[in-house]
């Protein structure tokens, strides 16, 4: 590699890596994605309920469910807070048009917080309309709705002389378990059997990385724009590109930056690693002696497999960020300032956010033709193709098939960029055309 290239190599990397910016994503990006994750599963666990009363009409037209559901409310959890009940039912007698609309304004009023009808063929095959100011409660209208439904459904078995006991007995649930068959990576053959709880590890595993490659792509492209950019308006650009060539200063850039993104990477793996090794004797410092059975299985499942999906996501995190930093690269040279490269740089964006948004489509039915076809996208493969090694293995030449691909483009997307990148950044005023940058890639 030329000395020159070498340098600007050097000048990116450590500009960088002694920023305090760097230091601080460092420590705090690993932190603020385990607080993400503990704060979705305290939301997702959290019962958001009132201190105050709500009050809850209720029109039993049947007279029988009412009392019922009075009595249940104070075995559910939904209507508490704190083990005190801030939810009361009162029933409504009358059945009628003009009731139902002063209902109706008390629930606008706030005087209550809503009101639902059961009518006298709920038994048959009824509906229950149920109103409040909002229709997103949903917590509260799968409660009601699953009470009501075991009212009903109770009283259905007893007219036909099952007794409650029988009804428990024939309405339990069936336990279900999804275990993942694998190719024996051994020599004997065969296939393997994943439980549920490795897979969910793997899957957990895959998202958190796929996460932080969207997210560091994302970051570090736009840095390369704006130093791009930066370089071009205060005309420094004009003195380094005397003394260097400008694909040379464009590929340092890129080597540089990417440096920085994986000495963060092997920072944080190298912690991993160290904390995994010595858990033990680090939970016997809080006194705890070991862990849940099922954790120490999720442990071992990211021990087992976390060296060839951190191989993966090297490979693909490089392609993918060489692919698009020499995009962002590339609107830097071409703009003027940064609103119009935030501008020009807008469909650069969804080139990552919809491989993002496909994935949850590929995790679902990862051998489908079209899962296959989309991994196979050269702008969609460095996220889309790495979640289908972690969901479902494809065969080794299809992912090398892949990678040879993707480089290729990659390696196209650079020739071309470069040819752009040496023109538009002398380039001032009026933003090029399209046809006007074909023609800059053809000099």
């Amino acid at each position: 590699m030329p000395s020159k290239i070498v340098t600007v190599i050097k000048r990116e990397y450590m500009t960088r890596v002694k920023s305090k910016g760097f230091v601080a994503s460092l420590f705090l990006m690993p932190v603020l994605m385990c607080a993400l994750v503990l704060l979705s599963s305290f939301l997702a666990i959290m019962e958001d309920k009132p201190k105050e009363m709500r009050k809850l009409v209720v029109i039993d037209e049947t007279r029988e469910i009412f009392t019922q559901m009075q009595a249940a409310i104070t075995r559910h959890p939904t209507f508490q807070h704190k083990g005190e009940l801030v939810y009361e039912f009162v029933e409504e007698l009358a059945a009628t048009e003009a009731s139902e609309t002063a209902l109706r304004e008390r629930v606008n009023t706030k005087d209550i917080y809503a009101y639902f009808a059961i009518p006298k063929n709920v038994f048959a095959n009824g509906e229950v309309r149920f109103y409040a100011r909002t229709t997103t409660n949903f917590e509260v209208q799968r409660a009601l709705r699953r009470m009501i439904s075991d009212i009903v459904r109770d009283k259905r078995f007893a007219d036909s002389g099952y007794s409650q006991r029988e009804v428990s007995q024939l309405m339990r649930s069936v336990k279900f378990n999804a275990y993942a068959v694998k190719s024996s990576k051994g020599n004997t053959g065969g296939a393997e059997i994943e439980s549920p709880i490795e897979a969910g590890a793997r899957l957990g595993l895959g998202y958190v990385l796929v996460f932080v490659l969207y997210m560091f792509v994302i970051i570090y492209a736009n840095s390369v724009m704006r130093s791009v950019l930066e370089e071009k308006t205060t005309r420094i650009v004009e003195v380094i590109i005397s003394s260097i060539k400008p694909y040379q200063l464009l590929l340092g850039k890129l080597v540089g930056v990417c440096s920085v993104c994986l000495t963060m990477f092997a920072i944080w793996v190298l912690f991993g690693v160290v904390l995994i090794m010595n858990i033990n004797p680090l939970l016997r410092i809080f006194g705890i002696e070991s862990l849940p059975l099922q954790l120490l299985l999720i442990i071992g499942t990211v021990k087992a497999s976390s060296a060839e999906m951190l191989t993966y996501f090297f490979i693909y995190f490089i392609i993918g960020f060489f692919m698009y930093s020499t995009l962002y690269a590339v609107v830097g040279a071409i703009c003027g300032s940064e609103e119009e490269a935030q501008q020009t740089g807008a469909p650069l964006v969804m080139l990552i956010i919809v491989p993002f948004v496909l994935m949850v489509q590929l995790v679902r039915i990862p051998d489908s033709t079209f899962s296959i076809l989309l991994s196979h996208v050269p702008f969609f493969s460095p996220i889309l193709m790495f979640m289908r090694i972690n969901v479902l293995m494809p065969p080794l030449w299809e992912i090398l098939l892949n990678i040879l691909v993707v480089c290729a483009t990659v390696g196209l997307i650079m020739l071309m960029s470069g040819k752009i990148y040496r023109v538009g950044i002398l380039m001032y005023g009026k933003r090029p055309t399209l046809r006007q940058l074909w023609q800059w890639t053809r000099y």
